[in-house]
């Protein structure tokens, strides 16, 4: 046994890449499939479920499915350990999941991140590699996707309880490996929030935090002399033309018996994802860890958000209000000119009040979620 485990990112079938899968291809090229055959664990967050079923949910943002199918084309590849802990797992309802979850075991696939309820949702997984025991555990951030007591779905990151989780599952395995399905989508650096939680998972027991669902390379960071990354970037999610930070992502490859992390740099093609040659990977690299030195500076990090923030305001208001596409266009075209005229500083005074009191919160969120659901 050599130790070696490989860790990719984000996994779907769905967009542009559904044609390689249906002709039996994972779309990974030869040499990173003899990267694969190097290890002994392959560990992939595959984010949306395996599922014959056709009615998405309604719900914002895009469906997402793979075929129970292509469960095989993975296993064939040499992927043999799946994280479900995302924001898409139920996007095709509760038996989209069972399905997925059946799949998997069909496969043979080890699986973590969620289940047929909350509590096997919750469940770790523990391997035993090169004589030491290697814990994986791994949540998600609150969308459309979250397992109750008796309905499937994602385990969700809830820190009055995950953070005890971690410390539980140390005690029991010599490194503990978390993935967090969370943070903001195209934003390289960790909100000033997201640092703070993934600080805290390496403060009670985390060795490696791996953050997934940006869809970007984002920042790393050593803390407490163990690894955050923040931000792992694409595996296979599709190629987008000129879209340079959608097209590429890192596989990381942990040496349990060292506890040395590697990182390979993929990148997507019209064809498949393939390796990039050592100088772009030493370059990309290279940016990463420049883009990084920031991460210690407090002040760096909010300006970096705030800028972003800034950006993004004319989105944000026009979600924040409900209004639809068309809306939310002319009001990014307009730069927020719209929501200026509509909603003025006591009305943002008054909505920030009742978002940020989490009392307020919580009220807000029952009432919504009872006229969405029916609660």
């Amino acid at each position: 046994m050599n130790g070696k485990i490989i860790i990719f990112g984000d996994i779907c079938p769905d967009n542009n890449y559904r044609k390689i899968f249906d002709k039996g291809s994972c779309a990974l090229s030869e040499n990173i499939l003899a990267e694969i055959k190097k290890a002994e664990y392959v560990v992939a967050n595959l984010e949306c479920p395996a599922t014959n079923e056709t009615n998405p949910i309604v719900k914002c943002g895009p469906n997402l499915r793979a075929k129970p199918g292509d469960l095989q084309v993975l296993s064939k590849a040499g992927i043999n350990v799946l994280s479900l802990a995302n924001n898409h797992i139920l996007d095709y309802g509760v038996d989209a999941v069972s399905d997925t979850l059946k799949a998997c075991h069909d496969n043979g696939f080890f699986v973590f991140g969620a289940g047929k309820n909350q509590s096997e949702a919750e469940k770790p997984l523990i391997i035993e590699i090169s004589g030491k025991k290697v814990g994986f555990i791994s949540f998600a951030e609150e969308e459309f996707n979250i397992a109750g007591q008796t309905t499937p779905g994602s385990a969700l990151f809830d820190p009055y309880y995950s953070f005890d989780k971690i410390t539980a599952l140390k005690k029991d395995v010599d490194i503990v490996v978390v993935l967090y399905h969370g943070g903001i989508e195209h934003y390289v650096y960790p909100t000033p929030l997201l640092q703070k939680k993934c600080r805290k998972m390496v403060e009670v027991g985390a060795d490696l935090v791996l953050c997934q669902h940006s869809h970007c390379i984002g920042t790393i960071e050593t803390y407490h002399e163990k690894t955050i990354l923040y931000g792992q970037g694409n595996s296979v999610f599709g190629y987008r033309e000129g879209n340079e930070k959608w097209n590429e992502g890192l596989l990381v490859e942990l040496d349990a018996f060292s506890s040395n992390i590697t990182f390979k740099l993929m990148k997507a093609t019209p064809e498949g994802i393939v390796f990039a040659d050592t100088k772009d990977e030493d370059a990309r690299i290279d940016l990463m860890r420049k883009q990084s030195e920031i991460l210690d500076d407090v002040t760096a990090i909010k300006d970096s958000w705030t800028t972003f923030v800034e950006e993004n305001k004319a989105l944000y208001y026009s979600m924040l209000l409900g209004k639809n596409r068309v809306f939310n266009k002319m009001n990014r075209i307009l730069k927020n000119k719209l929501i200026d005229i509509i909603y003025r500083k006591m009305k943002q005074m008054i909505t920030m009040n009742i978002l940020r009191c989490d009392a307020h919160r919580e009220v807000l969120i029952t009432m919504l979620e009872e006229k969405v659901y029916g609660k």
